[in-house]
């Protein structure tokens, strides 16, 4: 268990820029963090900080301890909810990572019923790209994925995957809801805000307006939702979502899901994912489940 406390330790030192700034987020005296150190440098039989003036840093061994440890860390975490599961606690932690555009609409329904029946799990959530998804699910910091495009991985299994299609959004009485204004030869005019290049969704987007001889280039980049939505009502730009992610919007008329043109079908991949040979814990395969459950009855 010492080993354990030292490698925890080392890992906050790792991002802090003395021993003094790591012990005061670890909330112990500086001298009892430094002993830890010292005695993870001896099990390692390395040194694996260098001191000087200007506070620490890595040296070469500490740079190497220091890639291995989150994951090393995580699959520890791992391990002690499978050994709750086995003490019948039924509660420790699910790591949940999803698009944003189906985290509200899709996710956090499916987490409140999951929580209302399990009191004693807890959620810990994180958005990003499919990139980031897959990422987290190869160092286990996260136990579920629901993502567009997910890369391919061996240490990731794709268990579910739905086809969800994409709608223009926008507010009420934009240029794009009217008779042919959803044309392809009208799309380039429109402001667009769309999520940065590194999101699979808008390398999607970029190919089908191309293949339907058409450019479109956004005049906003932001892949957060909150974002898009002000800049829809305030800059009357244009979005790209499934209908469900503005659905309580849509429902109240004041944004517009738009079909996109028959010549420019645009059409993703979700897909739900989890380790590929990992051993899920009690919390985390209900979940899977649960979501699996709610994926298949997604409609367009």
């Amino acid at each position: 268990m010492a080993k354990i406390v030292a490698l925890h330790y080392f890992a906050v030192v790792t991002r802090c820029t003395s021993l003094r700034d790591a012990a005061y987020q670890l909330d112990i005296h500086p001298n009892v963090l430094a002993r830890h150190i010292s005695q993870l440098e001896y099990y390692m039989d390395a040194p694996l900080l260098e001191r000087g003036p200007l506070g620490v840093r890595l040296t070469a061994a500490g740079e190497l301890l220091a890639a291995k440890l989150d994951r090393t860390i995580n699959e520890l975490d791992h391990v002690v909810r499978l050994i709750d599961d086995l003490k019948g606690l039924r509660g420790g932690l699910v790591g949940v990572h999803a698009a944003e555009g189906v985290a509200s609409a899709i996710l956090v329904p499916v987490l409140a019923a999951f929580s209302a029946r399990h009191p004693h799990v807890r959620a810990r959530l994180r958005t990003g790209t499919a990139k980031d998804a897959v990422r987290a699910i190869e160092d286990a910091s996260c136990d579920l994925a629901l993502t567009f495009f997910a890369p391919a991985s061996d240490a990731v299994a794709v268990v579910r995957r739905v086809r969800l299609p994409q709608f223009i959004i926008a507010p009420p009485g934009h240029p794009v809801t009217q008779a042919g204004g959803a044309a392809c030869a009208a799309l380039g005019g429109y402001r667009w805000v769309l999520p940065g290049p590194e999101f699979g969704v808008r390398t999607f987007i970029e190919r089908a307006a191309t293949e339907a001889g058409c450019r479109i280039v956004p005049t906003f980049e932001a892949a957060s939702l909150a974002l898009q939505r002000a800049l829809i009502v305030q800059a009357g730009a244009l979005a790209v979502l499934p209908r469900a992610a503005f659905a309580d919007e849509i429902a109240a008329g004041t944004m517009v899901a738009v079909p996109f043109p028959e010549a420019m079908p645009v059409e993703t991949s979700l897909d739900l994912c989890v380790p590929a040979d990992r051993q899920p814990s009690f919390a985390a395969d209900r979940l899977r489940r649960e979501l699996e459950a709610v994926l298949a009855q997604v409609r367009p």
